[in-house]
């Protein structure tokens, strides 16, 4: 298992016939992947695509993405993903910075992108799947040549993806990830959760973000088992999807699990057949989980992780007792470590850095050797987040250490807040931020998604928090609104709550 492109040929010999990507109508089989994708990368040869080269992809969801990425990995050429709810601005900075030869979208950004185009010296050639556009080239044009023997060259520890961080820290990052660390990730989730071939996972998650690449992409994959693409994620539509599809995995950020489980169309669906959902990337109420378990028969994990680690951390399994709290245990073939400011071990229960150290760490930030080395050391990746490690090896996300309120001195953790506000039966969704105060510094402040037809008042609220938090952990300022700012995944975007009025 040593490149992306040598693992399409094999799992192609194993599973052949099998159907790997269900598009509409479209079934996509083992063997076919294989081919479509040696004739992708064949097409990208002749444009100049090579070894090291980087191409970004800025597409939805659908075959020509998961197309794009193992073509490119069989020339050894880096996949860059993007975000189709950038700006130009944003596409102009991550084409530049990775200085990227190619260019995949759709026909919608195309036309985005050619006001710009100019500005991007780099960029050889913008191929587009869908309707032509001017001065592009058509993908189909491009995956309908002769297939070239690629793979060969490849090596494990070569890059095979650049994904640029939030920047919510500064300026965006690439972090690089190598075929072996996506490869030997998504292997240990597959074990430590235990996917089958017999498993259909529901893709809800967009493909250019490394959560559903992980999991939707690599790890059904590696488990033999096929994958529906959804283009975009629909509460009501994956409800009919799971039943239509009898699908058994589902993987997504919290909310797209409550507003499956709160759609009024729920009852009317047969969900019997899902096994294992995922999920990850924000606070998860302890309700949630055993809502899908008693509701629907369906164990819900929760997970943590991060781009810089390929992505998959810790994953709680299936069939062990769940601790309130934890999202799981470390994976296969990775360490981890809670460490003070001093970078010194804690005892079991202390709060701490995580570290992270493992074939899945990434090779590190693309041309930022500096910001590398302030975040790999040692072989240790400072993952910025807060966490404690229980004696028995489980692991307790507490909060990002950015996102930490210090009121008066005291240090408020919102994730605690947001776990106690999320067990109160009107509340949706919510999110706790700092917000800036003239005695304290800061106060904490909860912006709420009531549930339909519910109503809560700002001094209910902070009394049922007085239940189960400590006085300085209430929230001081309560805001009801109408819905949250999200990213793409559905990660919801702190940064805009603060200053909401």
């Amino acid at each position: 298992m040593t490149s992306l492109g040598g693992f399409a040929q094999g799992q192609a010999r194993r599973f052949g016939n099998k159907p790997l990507f269900l598009w509409g109508e479209e079934v996509v089989t083992y063997r076919g992947y294989d081919e479509r994708t040696d004739r992708v990368a064949g097409g990208l040869a002749r444009l100049g695509l090579g070894r090291g080269d980087r191409m970004a992809v800025l597409l939805p969801n659908g075959l020509p993405i998961v197309e794009a990425y193992m073509g490119a990995a069989k020339l050894g050429a880096v996949s860059v993903p993007l975000n189709p709810m950038f700006t130009p601005r944003e596409i102009e900075y991550v084409v530049n910075n990775s200085r990227a030869k190619i260019l995949v979208t759709s026909p919608r950004d195309a036309e985005r992108v050619q006001p710009i185009r100019d500005r991007m010296p780099s960029l050889g050639h913008v191929v587009v799947a869908g309707e032509a556009v001017a001065g592009t080239l058509p993908y189909s044009e491009v995956g309908a040549g002769t297939s070239l023997g690629v793979t060969a060259a490849v090596d494990g520890d070569d890059v095979a993806m650049i994904l640029y961080t939030s920047g919510t820290t500064g300026t965006p990052k690439g972090a690089m990830l190598t075929h072996a660390g996506l490869l030997e990730n998504a292997a240990a989730v597959v074990q430590a959760v235990g996917f089958r071939d017999s498993d259909r996972s529901l893709c809800i998650l967009p493909l250019f973000h490394l959560f559903a690449i992980a999991f939707d992409y690599l790890q059904m994959m590696t488990a033999g088992a096929s994958s529906v693409i959804v283009e975009r994620f629909d509460a009501g539509a994956a409800l009919r999807l799971i039943s239509r599809h009898r699908a058994t995995v589902v993987v997504g950020v919290p909310t797209m699990f409550i507003y499956m489980l709160r759609h009024p169309d729920r009852p009317q669906h047969d969900l019997s057949s899902l096994r294992i959902g995922d999920t990850g990337g924000g606070p998860v109420p302890t309700a949630l989980k055993t809502e899908y378990e008693r509701d629907i028969g369906m164990v819900l994990l929760e997970s943590y992780g991060l781009t810089e680690a390929s992505p998959v951390v810790t994953i709680e399994r299936p069939g062990l007792p769940r601790r309130e709290g934890a999202c799981g245990i470390t994976l296969p073939g990775m360490e981890t470590k809670v460490v003070d400011a001093k970078g010194q071990e804690v005892p079991p229960g202390e709060l701490g850095e995580l570290l992270v150290r493992g074939p899945n760490v990434m090779k590190g930030y693309f041309e930022m050797p500096e910001a590398t080395a302030r975040t790999i050391v040692d072989g240790w990746l400072h993952t910025g987040d807060l966490m404690r490690k229980d004696a028995d090896g489980y692991v307790y996300m507490v909060d990002r250490l950015k996102h930490m309120i210090i009121c008066g001195g005291y240090n408020i953790y919102p994730k605690e807040i947001e776990n106690v506000l999320h067990d109160h039966p009107a509340v949706l969704e919510c999110a706790v931020v700092g917000v800036a105060d003239a005695d304290k510094g800061e106060i904490p402040k909860a912006c709420l998604v009531l549930r339909e037809g519910a109503h809560a008042t700002e001094a209910e609220i902070r009394d049922f928090c007085r239940e189960s938090l400590a006085a300085y952990k209430v929230p001081r300022v309560v805001e009801f609104l109408a819905s949250l700012p999200k990213t793409a995944t559905g990660k919801i975007r702190k940064g805009e709550l603060a200053g909401h009025s």
